[in-house]
């Protein structure tokens, strides 16, 4: 089935020139692309750009490996205005609309903010407004980023439910080994499944004026496909590739959706950060495995972290290995109270689910959640 919801991810180096200058021939390509797919073939385009650090590197002169954090956050500051500004002029020749969302990944851990996004997102859309997504370069440190707008993406993906999440870059797809070494490298033109071999071909970081590489790419997939939303990488220079993508020719590499889960458990896996863990015994993590059960009192064995009633941990079996994670109903410190009086030999009984099945995901395999 084609699309009718797209997300397009765009990278820094597909829109700036060898100098990082924000480059209009490249960007005007782009707009002219997405606004055919609207007009043309009735499609719903949300826009997750970058550019913006590197639109204000190019036009302030500082030179990438020699800024400091609040250097490249004075950089989007100036380089966000440009960019937007420049969008909004090309898609308004095309008689087009455009509204800029800058998000954090605060803004999706949060659940409310979440569904704020989504809302936001579709009363767009149902306008026929284009969205056009960032991060916030300006305010987020570490601990609130994205670390790269291939995950920025499929996240946006996940929020706005969409059928498709396409990844422009400067590499026409994932090769068999880094072609830029390897000239006997093939190009990879479907993926089932995300294997280690994959991400050991997959290399290490992207071009110079991007924070991505082939392996945010696959991490980005992962999210994507578990989500149930196909996902296809593949070259912003390729002619007309996004009509091509959506018409289904075989360009770039295309990973394959298989829903594990939908709604409020996507955003369990993947929105969401752990504010603890829970250690649990073998006992419990039988039920969890195999009988698909939700997480009781007498399994806890050991309580880490800070964490209040409705937080997302992990769990962990006995060796340490982390087997999934979901949202608690009881606090850390009513826990630890309840390990304590069970130690002294009071029997706990009648107390609700620690975590509920059905407020958790659990592991399959390595890396992915059921």
């Amino acid at each position: 089935m084609r699309a009718k919801r797209i997300v397009v991810k765009v990278g820094s180096s597909s829109l700036t020139d060898a100098q990082g200058r924000l480059s209009t021939g490249h960007i005007s390509r782009l707009v002219d692309q997405i606004a055919n797919l609207q007009a043309e073939y009735g499609c719903q385009v949300i826009l997750v750009s970058s550019g913006a650090v590197a639109a204000g590197l190019g036009k302030l002169g500082w030179h990438r490996p020699h800024i400091t954090m609040p250097e490249k956050q004075a950089a989007a500051a100036v380089g966000q205005g440009l960019l937007i500004e420049l969008y909004q002029k090309l898609f308004a020749e095309r008689g087009m609309m455009i509204a800029q969302l800058l998000l954090t990944r605060s803004d999706i851990e949060d659940r409310r903010r979440f569904i704020h996004i989504r809302n936001t997102a579709e009363t767009l859309l149902r306008h026929g407004i284009l969205p056009i997504v960032n991060e916030n370069d300006t305010v987020t440190v570490e601990e609130i980023r994205f670390g790269d707008n291939d995950t920025l993406g499929s996240l946006v993906a996940l929020v706005t439910e969409a059928d498709l999440l396409v990844l422009l870059t400067d590499i026409d797809g994932l090769y068999t080994a880094n072609p830029r070494t390897h000239p006997n490298a093939r190009r990879i033109s479907d993926v089932w499944q995300i294997t280690p071999e994959l991400e050991e071909a997959a290399g290490g970081v992207g071009s110079a004026v991007g924070t991505g590489g082939m392996r945010t790419k696959l991490t980005a997939a992962r999210i994507a496909v578990d989500s149930g939303i196909d996902v296809v990488v593949a070259s912003s220079s390729e002619p007309d590739v996004l009509r091509r993508i959506w018409s289904g020719e075989p360009v770039g590499t295309r990973f394959h959706a298989h829903t594990r889960f939908t709604g409020k458990k996507s955003w369990l896996a993947y929105g969401t950060r752990p504010e603890g863990r829970l250690v649990i015994d073998e006992g419990a993590v039988r039920a969890l495995l195999e009988r698909a059960g939700s997480l009781l009192l007498p399994g806890i064995v050991r309580v880490e972290g800070d964490f209040h009633e409705g937080a997302v941990v992990e769990v962990a079996a006995p060796d340490g290995r982390v087997i999934g994670k979901g949202t608690v109903s009881f606090s850390d410190r009513d826990l630890r109270l309840l390990l304590g009086r069970r130690l002294a030999g009071e029997k706990l009984q009648n107390y609700h689910e620690v975590i509920h099945r059905d407020a958790m995901v659990i592991y399959a395999r390595e890396g992915s959640y059921a």
